[in-house]
């Protein structure tokens, strides 16, 4: 039976045999995904995100390795980097506060879950995400956003600013 050289070094990776360089992933890119519910009147926000970019932004923050499975700080690490590298506002200008829900590690991805009060709703929301670009040049953020039937789809690279969100249905 051949193995293919993914099984393999995945494998190895399980095992702790093979440094998680070896697998490094030859793009950069996240996805956020957040939905209005009018009922508790919050946004909902997911993240997918490389758990080896992550590990790395929050290793370069607390100046000292972090590993998503091991530090037991690990949730609040990455609600202050949220916080910081992705901004929601409401029409006036005011900032959201993310509050931590929680996390789920897969082997090369983690999904993080926060959410924000927002009683006005996103309607003239704007947002601006920087995620990993203290990591990457190249780095590319998507964000979709659903507010009941109306639908936004940004993206971010390095440098751009807040974006509103338009709605389309």
């Amino acid at each position: 039976m051949k193995l293919s050289f993914k099984v393999f070094a995945a494998a190895l990776l399980a095992c702790g045999l093979l440094p998680r360089p070896a697998l490094a992933h030859k793009f950069h890119e996240s996805l956020a995904h957040l939905e209005y519910n009018k009922e508790a009147r919050t946004v909902e926000m997911s993240f997918r995100l490389f758990s080896d970019d992550l590990e790395e932004s929050l290793s370069r923050r607390a100046g000292r390795k972090v590993r998503l499975d091991k530090a037991q700080d690990t949730d609040a690490l990455t609600l202050a980097y949220l916080q910081e590298a992705f901004e929601l506002e409401n029409r006036d200008g005011e900032a959201k506060r993310l509050r931590w829900v929680g996390m789920e590690i897969k082997v090369d991805v983690v999904w993080v879950y926060v959410e924000a009060d927002m009683p006005e709703g996103l309607d003239e929301a704007r947002l601006r995400n920087r995620i990993f670009f203290d990591l990457f040049d190249d780095q590319i953020n998507r964000v979709n956003v659903k507010s009941g039937a109306a639908l936004a789809f940004l993206v971010f690279k390095p440098g751009d600013q807040f974006k509103a969100v338009r709605n389309q249905r």
